[in-house]
């Protein structure tokens, strides 16, 4: 061999470490296998072996990119509510009519919440509350904090166009994602209402919606201390 001959090294044809959209795209792979997991098992009866298997990966590689098993759901729940949530940030209804623009919200807050999946979710997130109350902290001020920051912003244009009259958007929105949007998936979760956004809880939500916004009109503001 000359001495501009240059001995392969073992090893050499590899790509070395996964650029970041890999990594990326890994990650969603990981978490929607866990996603579906905690669904199909429950929170107790998943484990990090059944997840790491049909994720393709081993446990070590599991943990070494989330820790523990809790961190993991988190992960996983996070992950469904920033990709609805971020697309209807970005696509906030605006008719100039607050009823419209309600209704119109809340059809694709519930036709995304009230599906077989994400019922079955909530009722591990409501079984591991009391074990983990920093976990449905997280979750609540992530998915339904949010969303009544979304309200509120439809809320306080409204008012601005006169439609409404509210002294405090954010406490009006708090009380309209309560009565309109997870009173309806509690009821699912407990078992005692649909899990699916149908011709019921359409009526329903849209008689919420008329009756909220009926609340809010602008004759009736400061007509309480």
């Amino acid at each position: 061999m000359t001495s501009t001959q240059k001995t392969k090294k073992p090893g050499s044809g590899r790509t070395g470490r996964p650029t970041r959209q890999a990594s990326q795209a890994l990650s969603r792979k990981i978490l929607r296998v866990a996603r579906d997991v905690f669904f199909a098992d429950g929170f107790g009866r998943s484990t990090a072996e059944r997840i790491a298997a049909k994720a393709g990966i081993s446990k070590r590689t599991l943990y070494a990119r989330y820790g523990n098993k809790q961190l993991l759901f988190e992960a996983a729940i996070l992950m469904e509510i920033e990709d609805r949530l971020s697309f209807l940030e970005q696509h906030v209804p605006e008719h100039g009519d607050v009823r419209l623009e309600l209704e119109e919200l809340s059809d694709e807050l519930l036709s995304w919440m009230l599906t077989d999946i994400h019922v079955a979710l909530e009722r591990v997130v409501m079984a591991e509350a009391a074990r983990f109350p920093a976990l449905a902290r997280n979750l609540y001020e992530f998915g339904v904090g949010r969303t009544t920051r979304l309200v509120a912003e439809v809320l306080r244009k409204a008012e601005e166009r006169g439609e409404i009259g509210v002294s405090d958007a954010n406490f009006a929105a708090e009380q309209f994602i309560s009565s309109v949007i997870l009173s309806p998936f509690r009821r699912a979760a407990l078992g005692v209402g649909v899990t699916s956004h149908n011709e019921t809880s359409s009526a329903r939500m849209r008689q919420a919606v008329d009756l909220f916004v009926y609340g809010c009109r602008p004759s009736l503001k400061g007509s309480h201390p």
